[in-house]
């Protein structure tokens, strides 16, 4: 259950960009949006603080423990969507920092890549779901089991509430969320990229 896991404040945002922009470093998708690493390992951090703000707004933030070894952002279905002025009530001085400092080419060219699964999340999202937006471990403790823990604590939730979940998967994270439940609906195909990510769904059981 929810309980067993820790809920992140705004004042561990900043540490927790840090977890998940480690976390993403080398994900497939990510070093497509920022291809120097330099300038990933500058900018991945901010692109989810943003995501965490918004989520401490609209949504819930979870860490494995207070040490956050691992995170999870969850958005329910009707706030996926993150509008400018959701963003702004979320933190406006933050978004703009965010904004000036990815600069516009980064802006854009991550907004051509994830046009594809936007189009998914209105598709599925309307149906219901809990949005599992983010799960990530930080790298140097990854297989020691804070994913599933998040995992586990966030699937029986959903099912004592009688939730369905919706997330996208990389193709290496399609198995271990089988593991827990989640089907593949879709495949959401990242045209600009040549990369494909997986649109999967948990039914409540």
């Amino acid at each position: 259950m929810l309980d067993s896991l820790y809920k992140i404040t705004k004042k561990e945002v900043e540490k927790a960009s840090l977890v998940l922009g480690k976390a993403f470093h080398d994900d497939p998708l990510w070093s497509q949006v920022v291809l120097d690493e330099a300038e990933r390992r500058e900018k991945l951090p901010l692109i989810f603080e943003m995501s965490l703000r918004y989520a401490l707004r609209y949504g819930e933030v979870y860490a494995s423990s207070e040490n956050l070894e691992g995170i999870a952002i969850i958005l329910p279905y009707d706030r996926a969507d993150m509008t400018f002025w959701r963003l702004l009530r979320s933190g406006a001085w933050r978004l703009l920092r965010t904004g000036m400092k990815l600069g516009r080419k980064t802006g854009n060219r991550l907004g051509e890549i994830l046009a594809p699964i936007i189009k998914a999340q209105e598709e599925i999202l309307k149906r219901g779901y809990l949005y599992l937006d983010v799960i990530g471990v930080s790298p140097e403790l990854q297989g020691q089991g804070f994913g599933s823990k998040l995992l586990r604590a966030i699937s029986e939730n959903a099912d004592n509430e009688e939730i369905q979940i919706y997330l996208e998967a990389s193709e290496e994270n399609v198995h271990l969320y089988e593991k827990f439940g989640f089907q593949v609906v879709k495949e959401i195909k990242l045209s600009t990229i040549d990369l494909s990510m997986w649109a999967m769904v948990r039914e409540t059981s």
